[in-house]
């Protein structure tokens, strides 16, 4: 049942949408328009066209190895880490959320460490001099980040298993092998789908780990950001833009309109009470083995950060010390500052506006309902620099890239190179995980609520604050946590548009790695990894400040009626 959409409401759904196509459609548009106006630029020659089908191939190939080994890992440790009894287990999903509070190549300096010329494992206990450049390095280092987030997604799914239906199979005589794959994974099939889509287009869009360890071994998306630092060439980057996004398109379009209309429903969900007593043991040995494999790696990972940036030069001299840290005085305090204020303001803008879209798209299907849905979804098949690509085309120009057409003898500089330019790319990325988090909620919000309160008289304000609000406050604390913590990560979109005064400590990051000091580059990564953590616990205690409150009175209250 849909409602008529009050006034204000169109008021506010008509500003959304203009954002949606002047921040989001217009710079895709853009791109391709941009790269194929022009006939001068090298990739029209023999070797650029050549070059960019190379790249694009070792982008697939990438990709679809990763994606292979990330999906089979992530659903390994979802079984483990929720379907099987043993100690410990809150300790393991903690860890594995490492991935998200760190910066998206923490794990190539770690692997650089470990398996350099002068790592750890290959140079020091081994003695071997062997390079750890190209397509393994890439791959390793995706699939050890990527796992977490196909875990985190098909966790999810495991939440929502119906477990009679697996026991009904069991009571058959069906074997365990046969349920696996005959209920318990058709069942998830949405969500694995789901996941594959978007481990495939993190691996696509990845440009820091091709460029830190992929040696002569590039994939397409490092090499628009060669085009445009090294070549100054926007034309034959727009053009490779093109081909990245084809492949990420028809993904995209597969699952979107094809796989995701495969969905299945139980009355009953699984909890974390369940576990699989069915299991042979040699299926379990085999899944908590590759789980505490990954799981040691990934802990590894992060803990030769923490001596990366406690030593004085790792691989020559393992001496203790601070001066890493000591080297981060000064003017690099700023950075920090600068990604706190943008992941906490791209969030909070990204996530209600997010939230806001689902509910008016949901229950009010406005004009052009189904375009501002995707508009909205659309950033998540793009890659992140060929978005920041789109940026920097369109809004060189002023009237937000439209005085392209008209008032040209204006400033040609109007939004491009300014900080406005940075929080507004951000915020066009992050309004999707709103967005979804938003239609995930209202799938259980009955839509006869709303029209209740305007029959008791409500107006459409008290009724959206005083009954809306708190229904979708949950979906609003999720997105803002997850979009602050992307906020403070996020480097590919945005690395086109930064400017020295608004810097962002990924940034620092990134620069310093590729400077080859990895001891500074350890230092700034375990700092930035400690100020996520900590705000990222600090909203949480903001957003659920009278639940942790009951949690603490709890036991008190027991005492006190006993």
């Amino acid at each position: 049942m849909h409602f008529r959409t009050p006034s204000p409401h169109k008021l506010i759904y008509g500003i959304i949408f203009l954002f949606l196509v002047y921040f989001i459609l217009l710079p895709v548009i853009s791109i391709v328009f941009y790269g194929i106006s022009s006939s001068d630029s090298l990739f029209f020659t023999t070797k650029g066209f050549q070059n960019s089908f190379i790249y694009l191939r070792h982008s697939l190939s990438v990709a679809i190895i990763v994606t292979i080994m990330a999906t089979v890992l992530g659903l390994t440790l979802s079984f483990t880490l929720h379907r099987m009894a043993f100690p410990g287990k809150g300790f393991l999903r903690a860890l594995v959320m490492l991935p998200f509070i760190n910066p998206p190549f923490v794990g190539s300096i770690a692997y650089i460490m470990l398996f350099g010329k002068r790592g750890l494992i290959t140079h020091r206990l081994l003695g071997l001099t062997i390079s750890p450049f190209g397509m393994r390095g890439i791959a390793t280092v995706q699939v050890l980040g990527l796992t977490a987030l196909a875990y985190l997604l098909i966790s999810s799914a495991i939440q929502k298993t119906n477990v009679s239906l697996e026991e009904a199979a069991r009571t058959m005589g069906a074997s365990e092998g046969k349920v696996l794959l005959t209920v318990t994974l058709p069942l998830m099939a949405p969500e694995i789908a789901g996941t594959a889509l978007l481990v495939f287009l993190a691996s696509m869009s990845d440009f820091s780990t091709p460029l830190i360890i992929g040696g002569s071994y590039q994939t397409l998306a490092s090499n628009l950001y060669i085009q445009i630092t090294g070549l100054y060439d926007m034309q034959s980057a727009a053009l490779s833009g093109i081909i990245l996004l084809l492949p990420c398109f028809m993904a995209f379009w597969l699952h979107k309109y094809h796989l995701s209309k495969r969905s299945y429903f139980s009355d009953d969900t699984a909890s974390d009470a369940i576990v699989s007593k069915a299991l042979p043991k040699s299926m379990k040995a085999i899944m908590i083995g590759l789980s505490a494999l990954y799981l040691i790696l990934l802990l590894g990972q992060y803990l030769f950060i923490v001596l990366g940036a406690l030593t004085k030069q790792w691989g020559y001299d393992y001496t203790f010390t601070l001066a890493h840290f000591q080297s981060l005085k000064g003017t690099q305090v700023k950075p920090f500052i600068n990604s706190f204020k943008l992941a906490s303001v791209t969030a909070l803008f990204a996530s209600g506006t997010g939230v806001f879209l689902a509910y008016l798209l949901k229950l009010h299907r406005p004009k052009f309902a189904t375009a501002a849905d995707l508009f909205a979804t659309l950033p998540a098949a793009v890659p992140g620099i060929l978005f920041g690509i789109g940026y920097l085309v369109t809004f060189r120009y002023p009237i937000l890239g439209v005085g392209k057409f008209w008032l040209t003898p204006l400033p040609s500089i109007v939004l491009l190179g300014t900080k406005a330019i940075v929080y507004l790319i951000c915020i066009a990325r992050f309004m999707n995980i709103g967005l979804r988090a938003g239609y995930a909620l209202l799938e259980h919000v009955h839509p006869d609520i709303e029209n209740a309160s305007y029959n008791l008289g409500a107006g459409q304000a008290r009724t959206f604050f005083s009954i809306m609000m708190p229904q979708m406050k949950s979906a609003f604390f999720a997105s803002f946590l997850r979009s602050f913590s992307d906020g403070m990560v996020t480097l590919g979109a945005i690395i086109l548009l930064i400017i020295p005064s608004n810097k962002v400590a990924v940034q620092q990051i990134f620069t310093v790695v590729k400077s080859n000091a990895s001891g500074d580059a350890a230092a700034i990564a375990l700092l930035l990894s400690f100020m996520t953590l900590i705000f990222l616990g600090f909203y949480y205690l903001l957003f659920n400040f009278r639940d942790v409150i009951k949690r603490l009175k709890a036991p008190y209250k027991k005492e006190v009626n006993l």
